[in-house]
């Protein structure tokens, strides 16, 4: 008992003397200011002072060219649903299933908080950056959002590889929610990916990637989802001012799988297209508006069942998919700022799937916000979420949820 005693001290002091180092690298950085990074702002309270380079950034480290930020944020977080009683801080719609359902919860906890490691240098004029970025909400205690090695040069241009959110996401129509903004109807997924970026002219920018196949969404009789081919993605962004910002993006996925029977390899061509609007009509104030439709490409769309395709032993009829999602965001003062916002998808029935399978999920959010300081931001929020299938039962959940971020 005296050695599990001891154990678990000896881990909370871990956790403080991580906590402190955490702290000391921010205050270093503060001082020896030589770069802010640029961390994923998805669910992130404080992602405006990033933006500004209010937040600490990097040291450079000692006898290298390279600099090098370590930093993140704690954010601790209470709800109460009303019938779903999965301890997840992340509600996702598409995914509700009976045995999650009718008894409610109450949670506390701080697993949405992250962590992360940006290194950056320059080298031959090539500015080269290595970032890597995890959370706690994971089965092992931690997932892995972000890690990737990007080159850029002189003229704008980028070249990004490995783990890092899909481009067939507009990163601009986001909201801003408490915890991480799931809305229904938008595409939403991160994938190990090679991405090229270019300006085509001072408003006008070119991307495209291939990006990790995941072709688990194909289900049915006798088959094995094979990720033999990559995706294919391109998109283009139109920023003529600060004001206003427009995407359009498109995907072909060669969804691949193979046939038990017959040992024969089959490929459907699933694909996604999107745009993405934001205005801004006053600084105060920003609008948002997303909208997708595809076919056969769940594992990229917020939303879904993870379910796109199904197989009956004679042909793989694939799931014809479309959703959008808005927000509106108003900046009351300097303290108080709040975001509304609704997503909704909408799936058509797979014929010869017997199994229940999604038809819409919806998902909505009220929030406001205060900012006690740079560092602290106090938010409350309430999120409505719902999901209707073919051939199964409906469910539905209202979360009143309360957060706090540290950095």
């Amino acid at each position: 008992m005296n050695f599990i005693k001891n154990y678990e001290n000896m881990k909370l002091r871990f956790i403080i003397v991580f906590v402190c180092i955490i702290a000391v690298f921010h205050i270093n950085a503060q001082e020896r200011d030589s770069i802010a990074p640029i961390r994923d702002n998805i669910g992130d309270l404080n992602a405006s002072y990033i933006k500004n380079g209010q937040f600490p950034g990097a040291i450079m480290l000692p006898g290298t060219e390279v600099s090098l930020a370590i930093g993140g944020f704690i954010k601790a977080v209470g709800f109460y649903d009303t019938k779903y009683n999965q301890k997840n801080e992340i509600i996702l719609p598409g995914t509700f299933i009976p045995s999650q359902f009718e008894e409610g919860q109450t949670y506390f906890g701080a697993r949405s908080s992250r962590l992360f490691f940006d290194g950056r240098s320059t080298l031959g004029g090539v500015n080269v950056e290595g970032y890597f970025e995890m959370d706690f909400r994971g089965a092992s205690g931690f997932t892995l959002r972000h890690a990737y090695l990007q080159l850029s040069n002189l003229k704008g241009q980028k070249l990004l590889m490995g783990q890092y959110w899909s481009l067939i996401m507009d990163l601009q129509t986001v909201a801003e929610g408490l915890v991480e903004p799931t809305l229904s109807g938008g595409g939403f997924s991160r994938h190990g990916q090679i991405r090229f970026t270019t300006p085509l002219s001072k408003s006008l920018t070119f991307s495209a990637s291939l990006e990790e196949p995941n072709n688990s969404d194909l289900k049915g009789v006798d088959i094995i989802p094979v990720n033999k081919y990559p995706d294919v993605i391109g998109s283009i962004s139109f920023d003529p001012s600060s004001a206003f910002h427009l995407s359009i993006t498109g995907m072909y996925k060669p969804a691949t799988y193979k046939n038990q029977s017959n040992g024969n390899l089959n490929t459907e061509g699933g694909w996604l297209t999107g745009a993405g609007i934001v205005f801004r009509p006053s600084e105060r104030d920003k609008i948002t508006l997303a909208g997708i439709y595809g076919a056969g490409a769940s594992n990229y769309i917020m939303g879904t069942d993870g379910t796109s395709g199904y197989y009956d032993q004679t042909t793989m009829e694939l799931q014809d998919e479309s959703g959008f999602n808005c927000s509106y965001k108003h900046n009351w003062n300097e303290k108080f700022r709040s975001n509304i916002a609704l997503g909704r998808f909408f799936g058509d029935e797979i014929t010869n799937n017997p199994n229940p399978h999604i038809k819409t999920s919806t998902y909505g959010f009220i929030n406001t916000y205060y900012q006690l300081n740079r560092y602290v931001n106090i938010g409350i929020e309430w999120v409505y979420s719902e999901k209707e299938n073919y051939r199964g039962s409906n469910f539905n959940n209202n979360r009143f949820q309360f957060g706090i971020q540290v950095f």
